[in-house]
């Protein structure tokens, strides 16, 4: 494979990503808020959204590394697999974009409440409870 070819295929990649974020998304936030869902789930069991994130993410990662352990050749034929790998790809790759969201949102101050509970205070002061 080429360059050419290379780049070819992350946009593709990026094309499922995003059709998938924008479709599988909303199924699973509440309003407006995009991490809503790796939030309530942190604040029900009392961990950070990162550590909910990290469980959902190694799901993923979890399946291809067994995929490529059970065929190293072929890892796309490989018996393990519920969906294809190329599905799974995507997937992890658009948990890595959430997390990249997560880390780049835009607050100024970070205030520790207890060991399971922080807010972030936004240039606005608007407060958002994270975990």
């Amino acid at each position: 494979m080429n360059r050419e070819e290379l780049l070819e295929h992350i946009t593709k990649l990026n094309n499922h990503i995003t059709e998938m974020l924008a479709s599988k998304g909303p199924e699973y936030q509440s309003g407006e808020n995009v991490f809503s869902n790796f939030e309530n789930n942190a604040r029900d069991l009392g961990l950070s959204r990162y550590q909910i994130w990290s469980i959902y993410f190694n799901k993923h990662v979890k399946s291809i590394l067994n995929a490529i352990k059970d065929n190293p050749l072929e890892p796309e034929e490989s018996n393990t697999l519920s969906e294809s790998l190329n599905g799974r790809i995507i997937d992890a790759v658009a948990y890595l974009t959430l997390l990249y969201g997560m880390v780049n949102q835009q607050y100024d101050v970070l205030k520790w409440v207890s060991n399971t509970t922080a807010y972030y205070v936004s240039k606005d002061n608007q407060l958002s409870f994270s975990f």
